[in-house]
């Protein structure tokens, strides 16, 4: 026995000193990637793996899964840390590995229109909507654009006919450009009565889309004179920023290095890099770092009209700096009118008084009118109405706040039958009750308005029914106005028993926090209570009130909403609390984590809306528990996975990750570019899943109105990608594919393939430095739910279609909308957002024109 171990040892010893050479191994693997039709490189070259290179030399082998077990593990390993050697590999640059699996053939299913209305109809409806939207706005008729006002020196038309040399009213038609030359200045005249300077070797083109002006420099000067349109708003528009303007003077030049532009008179929107500037008279603003600035009248030194624009520029030099003298409203950290508010309070929304602000702001305008000749002339060019009513409005703003303290409180108070609302104030000097009877009083087109002091409201009788009107209590220290006699009288009471200890209580807790952080504009609500004194029949139904607490909203206890500017810079945020532990559909919110559907989305999207949930499975379990509370209800979530032949939980959700995105990302005409990512588990299993869907509703369509749907694979660039069709209409109705863990569907498959190249190029708008600079200022390294929005320019398509003041709101949101991030997060015991951003960019206030009774859709039309 121990000589037959010991000749063991040595054959094993004997074989181990007769390992093959380097020759040897390069013609086994040779004979091997021969009877395998593959190509094969000599890896036994390579002692060591010591870079990106070596490791790139033996990806053949690595596809052909020839390599050493040792030398597999470290291709792997650095192929998961570099991503340039991963996407190397991913390009296909070596041998592809053959696919030897079965072709599976094509399954299709009828399905009735009432099963895809959802998404049928609204994609039928964005391509109506494309088309007019073409007819109106991209299909831009031919025509004068410019007049050539004057010259000195030569100026050109370069069109396809050739290049032209211009003379003095000629005229600039649609796709042509002009060019000045060497010393050269020339000044044109646009259709709508707007001048434009342009400076020598400049060049630039004038076109029209819809009721808008776009002047396109491609290098070199230009100062806009830009005068008050009827509709629309001009644009500059050069090959890093776009300028947005009406009735303004400013300067716009295109160079080397970039673009810089600056504002003599007015204030235009400068959008660049993503994000969108608002740019005042005297300031300016270069894309590009490397391009310092410069004075601004050097800047129009070039100019035959610079010492008008040097006087001009003067005058707001003064008014702004004038103006940016005026003590703004201070941060409020504490207040005396929340301990004294009623203990029931249900809403408390605190605003600070801005009279004096107002006031100053205004009298500083008519001083410096009153001084400049120039600002006078200004003033009354683009000015025609006099300013007597904005004046008379500002006087008695201002004059009602001197009577006023810093704060104004509107609450909200819990009451029998209806909700009673109140605005509480201090009162800080007498005479407030005259002067509110002298205002009233001295006009019969306003409404009733009464006064009343203790006396006066406490001899008011309380009637059984609501007593609505408008009053003013005008107690010693605070005034309260009011619609309802009950509510004053609560509130007169509660003032007069001094402290109510609101402000002790948990929701008064959340609101003295608050101001601790600094009190712009607050706003809070006891959510809870509200929900329970809601009478909605709704909630009154035990199966209803059931499903209510199943999901988890019973559980919300106050909503705190915090608005503040520190330096010019808005900071917005809410806080959603709960009870405790979220629940139900308050629980599908996770907490933050990295979100990588967003490097599927270029940095040139409209729209992102971005969510982790918690675990789908436990999504699915919530929604079976809630369908559970009533019998025929539980019947009917069977009844849908039966006719699916699905598991909606273990066979659809248990597939799914818990990351969801969905897009506007890409060119809105002729179709919608739309894109959704979805993490997957398991990509093969969610599949499969689809497939018994799709073949289970095809078993049971009927009817001749059903659409014959079906999917299709095929390979793109090394790429599986499905194909969902509709062979009735002949359509493809949507497109998606699975890479690096997701799914991505899209309307078509560029937008897939541009998905996948933007996540391995890093070109994403997550990665994006305009998207950063846009996201809140806090502790927060991930998020739980991002929302993103640039819908500026996708607006502008909008106008043709509206007229009024519906157009002229459309108008206003398209220059002013900027682009705006929110963030949100999830804890256990609450849901928190933020934003450093103005209400997204838009002008709320134009937002009723666009509902107003006597707006409607105006006809196709583009001016000639």
């Amino acid at each position: 026995m121990r000589h037959d171990e010991a000749l063991l040892r040595t054959a094993i010893e004997q074989l181990r000193e007769t390992e093959p050479d380097s020759a040897q191994m390069n013609a086994a693997s040779r004979r091997v990637a021969d009877r395998l039709g593959i190509d094969v490189v000599h890896y036994t070259d390579i002692e060591a793996i010591e870079s990106c290179g070596d490791v790139r030399r033996l990806l053949t082998a690595y596809r052909g899964g020839i390599l050493s077990d040792g030398r597999r593990l470290v291709i792997q390993a650095h192929l998961r840390e570099c991503g340039a050697c991963q996407r190397y590999y991913r390009g296909g640059r070596e041998s592809a590995v053959l696919d030897w699996s079965s072709p599976k053939a094509a399954r299709g299913f009828a399905w009735r229109p009432r099963v895809l209305g959802w998404a049928l109809a609204p994609t039928f409806a964005l391509l109506v909507i494309g088309f007019f939207f073409y007819r109106a706005f991209w299909q831009v008729p031919p025509g004068v654009r410019a007049e050539v006002q004057s010259i000195d020196g030569a100026a050109y038309r370069i069109s396809d006919a050739g290049d032209r040399q211009l003379s003095v009213g000629d005229k600039l038609q649609e796709g042509e450009r002009f060019r000045t030359g060497g010393g050269a200045h020339a000044v044109l005249r646009l259709v709508d009565g707007s001048s434009v300077e342009v400076n020598e070797r400049s060049v630039l083109g004038v076109g029209e889309r819809g009721r808008d002006t776009t002047i396109s420099l491609d290098n070199g000067a230009v100062i806009v004179q830009a005068v008050k349109r009827t509709s629309g708003h001009l644009f500059v528009r050069t090959a890093d920023c776009r300028v947005a303007a009406t009735e303004t003077v400013f300067s716009v030049n295109s160079g080397i290095k970039g673009s810089r532009v600056a504002v003599v008179q007015g204030a235009v929107h400068v959008t660049h890099g993503g994000i969108d500037k608002l740019i005042r008279a005297g300031d300016q603003l270069s894309t590009n770092e490397n391009l310092s600035s410069e004075p601004v009248d050097q800047q129009i030194a070039w100019s035959q009209n610079r010492e008008e624009y040097l006087v001009l520029l003067g005058q707001f030099d003064v008014l702004q700096h004038r103006i940016e003298q005026i003590p703004i409203p201070q941060l409020r950290y504490t207040s005396d009118l929340l301990p004294r508010v009623p203990a029931d309070t249900l809403l408390y929304i605190s605003i600070p008084n801005l009279g004096d602000f107002l006031s100053e702001a205004e009298g500083i305008f008519h001083d410096q009118l009153k001084r400049s000749a120039v600002l006078q002339q200004w003033w009354n060019a683009v000015h025609h109405l006099n300013t007597a009513d904005l004046d008379t409005l500002v006087e008695k703003i201002h004059q009602m706040s001197q009577y006023l303290g810093d704060e104004v409180v509107i609450v909200g108070l819990k009451q029998t039958d209806n909700p009673g609302f109140a605005v509480v104030t201090d009162v800080q000097k007498s005479g407030l009750a005259d002067f509110l009877n002298a205002q009233f009083a001295s006009s019969s087109s306003t409404p009733s308005f009464v006064v009343l002091d203790e006396a006066s409201l406490a001899a008011a009788p309380i009637s059984t029914k609501p007593q609505y009107g408008e009053y003013a209590l005008i107690r010693q220290h605070e005034a309260v106005f009011s619609n309802n006699i009950a509510t004053l009288k609560q509130v007169d009471a509660q003032l007069n028993a001094g402290v109510s200890g609101f402000a002790t209580g948990a929701f008064g807790q959340q609101i003295s926090s608050a101001y601790g952080r600094g009190a712009g504009v607050i706003l809070a609500a006891d959510l809870h209570q509200m929900l329970l004194n809601n009478p909605n029949p709704h909630h009154a139904a035990g199966n209803g009130m059931s499903a209510f607490e199943n999901g988890g909203i019973d559980g919300v206890r106050y909503l705190i909403a915090e608005h503040r500017e520190t330096n010019g810079v808005p900071d917005n945020h809410l806080n959603l609390q709960f009870a405790g532990t979220r629940q139900g559909i308050a629980s599908w919110l996770a907490t933050p984590a990295p979100i990588g559907s967003l490097d599927f989305v270029t940095a040139n999207a409209s729209m992102a809306v971005a969510l982790l949930s918690k675990d789908p499975t436990a999504i699915a379990d919530d929604l079976m528990a809630m369908a559970g509370d009533n019998g025929s209800q539980n019947n009917g979530w069977d009844e849908v996975q039966a006719k699916l032949q699905i598991d909606i939980r273990n066979d659809l959700a248990a597939n799914l990750g818990g990351e969801f995105l969905m897009s506007l990302d890409g060119p809105v005409l002729p179709t919608l570019s739309w894109k959704a990512i979805i993490e997957v588990r398991n990509a093969g299993q969610l599949e499969q899943t689809l497939e018994r869907m799709t073949n289970s509703l095809s078993s049971q369509a009927q009817g001749k109105q059903s659409h014959v749907m079906a999917i299709t694979s095929s390979e793109v660039r090394s790429q599986l990608v499905y194909s969902v069709r509709d062979t009735t209409a002949g359509t493809t109705v949507a497109q998606y594919t699975f890479a690096d863990g997701y799914m991505i569907v899209a309307s078509n498959q560029a937008l897939l393939l541009e998905a996948i190249q933007t996540h391995d190029s890093g070109n994403s708008l997550a990665r994006s430095t305009a998207f950063k600079a846009l996201l809140p200022v806090d502790a927060n390294a991930n998020y739980s739910a991002v929302v993103y929005q640039n819908v500026g320019p996708a607006l502008t398509p909008l106008l043709s279609q509206f007229s009024g003041d519906a157009a002229q709101a459309i108008r206003q949101m398209a220059v002013d909308a900027r682009p705006t991030a929110i963030c949100a997060w999830g804890k256990d015991n609450r849901i928190e957002a933020a934003s450093n951003s103005h209400l997204f960019g838009f002008d709320f206030l134009a937002l009723p024109a666009l509902i107003h009774s006597g707006n409607h859709a105006a006809s196709a039309s583009v001016r000639e």
